[in-house]
């Protein structure tokens, strides 16, 4: 990997649930729990995962809207909760966000050439040629006509007004775009254009981006490196090509699967984890493989919503939804990991559910592609999953 330009080390950010007439606090929402993450310098991260699984609030808290709970957030080594008042407006500089939203991150009072002048005003920056000149770059550089400084955001399409966000987080020439789910709200004709637009930036400025996003084919277009997220944690990271092509997560599976494939020859299957056989025969009492899902289109499908961050489930966080964890006996649960004796719980489907997964939470390591921790040495992709197996062929001709 590159050298890292943003280091993130278990980042957390808990919100209080406050009642009552004295506002006392009652719970803790968990929005972000642990978050580990590097970026490489002039490389591009993509984030996924679910709406609720704490993306908004991760980027939110590196560009520093919101002060996180505890954790380590480092921009070129340095931690940015040691900095000064003066090293902060710095950070200010190096690490912008591009909203979701073109149109309500844009002041309708303000003018284009007004808004992306305004970081030059905020910090007390005089370009050479003037600030005039220098926002006519800027609108340039992104695709606009300069001559339309004087229009408002309202005379723009979504696209031009996703542009002149961009164009305002270029004006301090940052080190870091956070990209907060910038082209979800855009037309897919559009959306091309702005990842390209992205891209060229990127080779032209050498920027990093951390690209949060839903559409896991825009990331694979765009991403170096994929984090998986849910419920507040990272459930899978590594190069692009092998988690798209060897996923192992259980959750990631499940996104990719459900990405539309353009072909009516072609299906997706969930797959079939390896059953070891008992020492007295088969049984017909254990829970079995998963067999190919018939389903048109061959998603595999997630039961029910995403837990409350508010009171997460115990041990993997993703047990309660998981396709795959009442296809695993706990017999195959590793000796060092077991717990006392006792009984796989029941689902409320009626599925069994390994007694691990319930109490221990599995951590962020190399997995060997069958359940088992690996020893791939160097290997920068990692899941958290007791029983992590890859996704060795998700399509099949049908």
């Amino acid at each position: 990997m590159t050298e890292p330009v943003l280091e993130v080390r278990d980042l957390v950010k808990h919100y209080p649930v406050r009642n009552g007439l004295l506002r006392r606090s009652v719970n803790t929402v968990k929005a972000v729990d642990g978050v580990s993450l590097t970026l490489g310098r002039g490389q591009t991260l993509g984030l996924v995962g679910e709406s609720g699984s704490g993306k908004s609030t991760l980027a939110r808290v590196l560009v520093g809207i919101e002060p996180p709970t505890s954790g380590q957030v480092l921009v070129d080594g340095e931690d940015v909760a040691s900095l000064s008042r003066a090293g902060r407006k710095q950070l200010r500089r190096d690490v912008q966000m591009v909203f979701q939203d073109p149109y309500t991150s844009l002041n309708p009072r303000m003018s284009v050439g007004e808004i992306v002048g305004e970081p030059f005003a905020i910090h007390g920056i005089d370009p050479a040629g003037g600030r005039r000149a220098a926002v006519g770059e800027l609108l340039e550089l992104v695709g606009l006509d300069p001559e339309h400084a004087s229009r408002y955001p309202h005379q723009f399409s979504g696209g031009q007004r996703q542009r002149v966000g961009i164009a305002r987080a270029l004006a301090l020439r940052p080190k870091i775009l956070v990209c907060d789910e910038p082209v979800s709200a855009l037309d897919v004709s559009v959306q091309g254009q702005v990842i390209n637009l992205l891209e060229d930036l990127q080779a032209e400025l050498g920027l990093s981006y951390l690209f949060v996003a839903h559409d896991l084919g825009v990331v694979r277009h765009i991403a170096h490196d994929v984090a998986v997220m849910y419920l507040g944690r990272i459930v899978e990271q590594g190069p692009e090509g092998e988690v798209y092509d060897g996923a192992q997560h259980p959750y990631t599976q499940a996104l990719l699967s459900a990405v539309p494939v353009p072909d009516p020859s072609v299906r997706l299957v969930a797959p079939a984890p390896a059953v070891e056989p008992s020492p007295d025969g088969p049984s017909t009492d254990g829970p079995s493989p998963v067999e190919p899902s018939p389903v048109g289109g061959g998603a595999i499908t997630l039961e029910g919503d995403p837990p409350s961050p508010v009171d997460p489930p115990s041990g993997c966080p993703f047990h309660t939804r998981c396709w795959l964890a009442p296809t695993v006996s706990e017999a195959r649960t590793a000796p060092s990991a077991r717990t006392a004796p006792s009984a796989d719980r029941t689902d409320t489907g009626a599925r069994p559910i390994p007694a691990v997964c319930e109490t221990e939470r599995p951590a962020l390591v190399v997995r060997d592609g069958s359940g088992s921790v690996g020893s791939h040495a160097g290997s920068s992709h990692v899941a958290a999953c007791h029983f992590a197996r890859e996704l060795v062929a998700p399509r099949v001709d049908a």
